[in-house]
């Protein structure tokens, strides 16, 4: 096997010239996220005919043409790819087109919902892979031996699992399902990727049903305020504003000064010398303008009975396809079936629970 490291602009033409040619890539990034928002890419592997290659992005490489052939009509192999889309993203300014995930493959066919890489390799290839150098720095230079060879290891494996899940998909009839997992999570990210995660946000105040239609109003207009703080200056969003903060400015709609940004609301000082002036015109901005309903309340006693009821069924018919429930319903989704929001299954998932669904419609 040969081991290729790119960080010269001719021999990355190169490879895209390659993977041009070809129909199918392994892709992994390796990175480093401690104290900041982004993710700082150190490394992008390209798999490809069982030649592992490593590129530098550290280096000042145009990697626009590596995006270009990405979110072609080649399919990028990846496992676990939901940093992986970002780390692409900010470094070649595309996301991959067409995705093969051997983790949402494989929990379409098996019990178990998110293994690992290492265990899928053991399991499938009988390939021991070593993690030690996960949690290493992979923004230093040079790397060292070890965290290449663990790089490598890494995207060399994607390829054959592509292979024999590609294979167990077809035989168990669901390729379909596959191609509208990878469809529904390529749409998710670049929604994300573009305009933020706030519903994913806004959804872990699980109190906000409590917030009165003004109050739900400004927690919305908080969180999207702090998801561009926080992508804005680089920092992890709770070193912008905490939950317990963003939730007890929603509830009160009363900034104050400096010190009652601290002693009511739990900012530090930092935080209130940053950013008191922008929460007291965003606060005042809410004033008196539109509203949002509220979530709503948890499920009464009678509508947990008929939650419960459903999770049976969902879990039985989850048996009978030997996949995980998780992978049919999450539960949030199935309280937003009954509490008035009308979530209902779509595509495959429509199919396969059309009895539980349309009976409770």
């Amino acid at each position: 096997m040969v081991l290729d490291w790119i960080d010269q602009q001719a021999a990355l033409d190169d490879l895209v010239a390659i993977i041009l040619e070809s129909s199918a890539i392994a892709i992994d990034t390796e990175f480093v996220r401690v104290s900041t928002f982004h993710p700082k890419p150190g490394l992008i592997q390209v798999g490809l005919q069982s030649k592992a290659f490593l590129i530098d992005p550290l280096v000042g490489l145009d990697l626009h043409q590596l995006g270009d052939v990405l979110s072609s009509r080649v399919t990028s192999i990846l496992h676990a790819a939901q940093e992986d889309y970002e780390v692409l993203f900010r470094s070649t300014g595309q996301l991959p087109g067409l995705v093969f995930d051997t983790q949402v493959a494989y929990a379409l066919l098996n019990a178990k919902i998110s293994p690992s890489l290492s265990t899928l390799a053991s399991e499938l290839l009988g390939r021991e892979i070593s993690k030690q150098e996960t949690r290493s720095d992979w923004t230093r230079r040079p790397l060292s031996h070890a965290q290449c060879q663990y790089a490598k290891d890494d995207v060399l494996v994607l390829e054959p699992l592509y292979e024999i899940l590609s294979e167990q998909l077809e035989k168990a009839g669901r390729l379909d399902w596959m191609h509208e997992e990878m469809q529904s999570i390529q749409e998710r990210n670049a929604s994300i990727l573009l305009g933020g995660d706030l519903e994913t946000q806004i959804y872990k105040f699980g109190k906000a049903w409590r917030l009165s239609p003004t109050g739900m109003f400004r927690l919305v207009q908080l969180v999207k305020w702090r998801e561009e703080a926080a992508r804005r200056f680089d920092r992890p969003r709770k070193q912008v504003l905490s939950d317990q903060s963003v939730f007890s400015l929603a509830i009160s709609g009363d900034v104050g000064r400096h010190h009652h940004l601290v002693s009511q609301h739990g900012l530090s000082d930092k935080q209130a010398d940053r950013y008191g002036g922008q929460l007291k015109s965003l606060i005042e901005h809410t004033m008196g303008a539109e509203t949002v309903s509220p979530p709503p309340p948890p499920l009464s006693r009678h509508l947990k009975n008929i939650f419960k009821d459903r999770q049976a069924q969902v879990e039985c018919i989850a048996r009978g396809l030997g996949i995980a429930p998780e992978m049919l319903v999450k539960k949030r989704q199935l309280v937003a079936s009954l509490d008035g929001r009308g979530w209902k299954p779509l595509g495959w998932r429509k199919i396969v629970l059309e009895d539980i669904f349309h009976a409770g419609s």
